[in-house]
């Protein structure tokens, strides 16, 4: 039950990065130095969702810690001058992982 619950909390977050990234394809093309960021938030995630899942703490915190560094030097270097819709996209995303991280808070504490 507890991928489940976690599962369901992961899709608005989901939602919100496929927004963004078709944001991306569609409105602002990204030159490669920003893609290559993507790429390294990317696999950070996909690392952060596999500690959570396996139950793996020590190797969700550590790409979770990694995501976050990669995520405000995104934030910093590339997004500075965006449109307002993609830094909305962007808050709401920031907002379903926070609520996904407190749902694996609340499951795992123990």
């Amino acid at each position: 039950m507890r991928s489940v619950w976690l599962g369901l909390a992961l899709l608005p977050y989901l939602a919100t990065a496929g927004a963004d990234l078709w944001i991306h394809e569609r409105g602002r093309r990204v030159r490669p130095p920003e893609q290559w960021v993507h790429g390294v938030l990317a696999l950070a995630m996909a690392l952060f969702l596999a500690g959570v899942f396996l139950e793996r703490a020590a190797l969700a915190l550590g790409a979770l810690g990694s995501f976050i560094a990669f995520l405000v030097w995104d934030e910093f270097a590339f997004h500075r001058g965006i449109a307002r819709r993609e830094r909305q996209v962007h808050v709401a995303s920031w907002v379903a992982l926070a609520g996904f991280l407190a749902l694996w808070w609340l499951v795992d504490a123990r």
